[in-house]
C-alpha cells in the first residue's frame, strides 16, 4: 500500500475491524488511526476514511476539521 490512509473511527477496535475488512494490516505504517487531533499533525495528502461511531466522539468536529485540512493540503 503506497497511499496514506487516515481512519476516523469511534474506537481502536472499530479501526482494526475496518482495516481487516478492507484487507489491510492495521499495523501498516501507511494506515493511521486518528486517536486525537495531534495524530493528524504533519500529515498531508492523505485519504480520510470515516467509519463506525466516529461522530459520537467528543472531539469529532475538531478531528474532522483537521482531517479535511490534511486531505486538502496534498492536492
Amino acid at each position: 500500500m503506497s497511499e496514506r490512509i487516515v481512519v476516523l473511527a469511534g474506537s481502536l477496535a472499530q479501526f482494526r475491524q475496518w482495516a481487516r475488512a478492507a484487507g489491510l494490516d492495521p499495523q501498516d505504517r501507511q494506515l493511521t488511526y486518528a486517536r486525537d487531533v495531534y495524530t493528524l499533525h504533519g500529515i498531508h495528502g492523505a485519504r480520510i476514511v470515516r467509519v463506525g461511531t466516529w461522530r459520537l466522539r467528543p472531539d469529532w468536529r475538531e478531528l474532522d476539521a483537521c482531517a479535511r485540512a490534511a486531505e486538502l493540503q496534498g492536492r
